[in-house]
């Protein structure tokens, strides 16, 4: 999260140089809530750094971060090995077809 904020933010710059203002918040979606949550856990201590660069970037109204489900997270589909319904229910909401499918 914090490598694709400082991405949203560098963009963001860019298009204000240009004369391109964006004037709604970058959305960035995760799974999970710790950039919105202020309350550390044991387990997420190593993070705080990270944590306060995204956190920060909310607060200011650049990034805006959306909640994914589980179920839900497209970049599954290049990363791990799925079954066939999992793999039809990703191609579906990516809208990707067989072009050679007769239908």
């Amino acid at each position: 999260m914090t490598n694709v904020t400082c991405e949203l933010v560098w963009v963001r710059d860019l298009l204000t140089k240009l004369g391109f203002a964006p004037e709604c918040h970058m959305k960035l979606y995760c799974d999970n809530h710790i950039a919105e949550n202020s309350v550390f856990h044991e387990h997420t201590k190593h993070i705080k750094v990270d944590y306060h660069l995204v956190h920060h970037n909310i607060e200011e109204k650049i990034v805006q971060t959306r909640h994914v489900l589980f179920g839900h997270q497209l970049a599954d589909l290049l990363t791990m090995f799925l079954g066939k319904t999992r793999v039809d229910f990703i191609c579906d909401k990516l809208r990707m077809n067989d072009v050679y499918t007769i239908a």
